[in-house]
């Protein structure tokens, strides 16, 4: 039990030091949106663009949270598939939350608060994710 806490406390720790690290070099669809916006920096292109980063986050998220998933034994993925429940729930009920401030709005710049916010909170869980897949690299 003493050899598992410890792992997971030295995993927690590289996975913060891993996500900061991440979050410092430019990830290649940081540099995709904003290429994307400055192609049509229109507000319906800027909500595009930021859709299909959005799209592309959690095609990330995904390979992270699988990846992850197969490096685990059983009892640490029950951990981590209810983590990951916890957080869609948590995505879902945020989501709802901007989706009806926006709506309450004038303006298509609301609605590209509300797609923005999305995107950020699919990157942050992306590189969360792959923050704890890659402090097992050094093992």
């Amino acid at each position: 039990m003493f050899e598992v806490m410890k792992k997971f406390s030295i995993l927690l720790l590289f996975s913060v030091c891993a996500t900061s690290f991440a979050q410092e070099k430019a990830h290649p669809i940081d540099i995709w949106l904003q290429r994307a916006i400055e192609k049509d920096s229109s507000t319906v292109g800027m909500r595009e663009a930021t859709n299909q980063a959005r799209q592309m986050w959690d095609k990330e998220l995904n390979k992270s949270y699988l990846h992850l998933m197969s490096r685990l034994p059983a009892a640490q993925q029950e951990v981590l598939r209810a983590s990951q429940r916890a957080w869609i729930k948590f995505r879902d009920a945020d989501g709802e939350v901007i989706s009806r401030i926006v709506a309450a709005q004038q303006g298509t710049i609301f609605q590209l608060t509300a797609t923005s916010y999305w995107m950020e909170l699919t990157k942050a869980r992306a590189l969360q994710l792959d923050g704890y897949d890659r402090s097992f690299e050094g093992e």
